[in-house]
């Protein structure tokens, strides 16, 4: 690199040199062009001169940094997008976790649910069943029609083991049931 640009600097030397040794038109022009700096068209073309080393020094630098402030923030930018994207995933998995076990336990629940009903359908029918008693002579009462079904089961039952018992307390139990 260092050679070449010494070839460049040679190279308008040694044209000037010809030049002065077999042209007075050149030895002219050459020596009329250093009064010619020294005026208006002369500090035009210094000026000229430091604005494009300006140019190819410090502006094409921040030109050049400007391209890689561009380049890291869009980097900077896919890094967030993929660590925000990770994080997120990262931070659901317990919550994805405790939705499927909350799915598997309602499965499961729903499964107790109707083992459960299942168990008390003889209890159901038991509650429901009109044996052990008299509908027509218990009619008496209208305040039955409103009890709940435990205070109805009670009442069931107490009839049914006062009449298996032979014990007259009620008077709907006078027949022996079997």
């Amino acid at each position: 690199a260092q050679r070449q640009q010494q070839q460049h600097s040679l190279l308008p030397a040694g044209v000037t040199a010809l030049g002065w040794a077999t042209s007075p038109h050149i030895r002219c022009a050459s020596l009329l062009v250093v009064p010619k700096f020294l005026g208006k068209e002369g500090r035009v073309f210094v000026l000229s001169f430091v604005l494009a080393a300006i140019y190819n020094g410090p502006v094409a630098n921040v030109w050049h940094n400007l391209d890689e402030v561009i380049r890291a923030v869009g980097c900077v930018t896919e890094l967030q997008v993929n660590h925000s994207r990770h994080l997120w995933r990262v931070s659901t998995v317990p919550l994805r976790m405790v939705m499927e076990d909350m799915v598997r336990g309602g499965q499961k629940l729903d499964a107790e649910t109707q083992n459960i009903s299942r168990a008390f359908v003889e209890l159901k029918e038991e509650v429901a069943s009109e044996e052990g008693y008299d509908l027509k002579q218990g009619e008496h009462t209208d305040s039955q029609a409103g009890l709940s079904t435990q205070k109805l089961y009670e009442m069931k039952t107490k009839l049914r083991c006062t009449c298996e018992w032979g014990t007259e307390l009620s008077p709907l139990c006078q027949t022996p049931w079997t």
